[in-house]
């Protein structure tokens, strides 16, 4: 029987962490933990900074809604998954943020295990607005133990 193609995801992962977290190690965190995942999964995750005008911002409307993520930091992430699909996996992008929200929030969420405390997983609605974002990614992780042949080797 012949293997099931690869199938990519695009994600955008916004998270609060705890201030003085280590937001370059976590991303390297949230590209090792996608072997939870159903099947043999890699991923390449970038940080992005958000721009100060708007974490401020942000933080002022969460402090006057009373919000208690109002002091964390927001940080923004690109993922991007190759997969194969399986009855578990489908390759649907809403399923894919789906279980990987559910598998980062399960081994990383919380303030003694990331410093994450707070976690948003969306399937990017354009790639091509998602690949001129993740251009300014300031980090990239790639899953340390992701199974050979997964991620194509022009997009490492």
């Amino acid at each position: 029987m012949e293997a099931t193609a690869p199938a990519e995801a695009l994600l955008l992962v916004t998270a609060s962490v705890v201030p003085g977290s280590d937001v370059v190690g976590l991303d390297q965190r949230l590209a090792d933990t996608v072997v939870h995942l159903p099947g043999p999964v890699a991923a390449l995750v970038g940080r992005s900074d958000i721009p100060d005008d708007i974490v401020s911002r942000a933080a002022e409307l969460a402090g006057r809604q009373g919000m208690a993520g109002a002091a964390a930091d927001p940080v923004m992430y690109f993922a991007r998954l190759w997969f194969r699909p399986s009855p578990d996996l489908p390759a649907d992008h809403v399923a894919v943020a789906i279980a990987c929200r559910r598998v980062w929030e399960t081994h990383l969420l919380g303030a003694e295990l990331s410093g994450m405390i707070d976690l948003v997983c969306l399937p990017a609605p354009d790639a091509d607005a998602w690949l001129r974002g993740a251009m300014g990614c300031t980090s990239l992780a790639r899953t340390a133990d992701a199974p050979p042949g997964l991620i194509p080797e022009n997009d490492v």
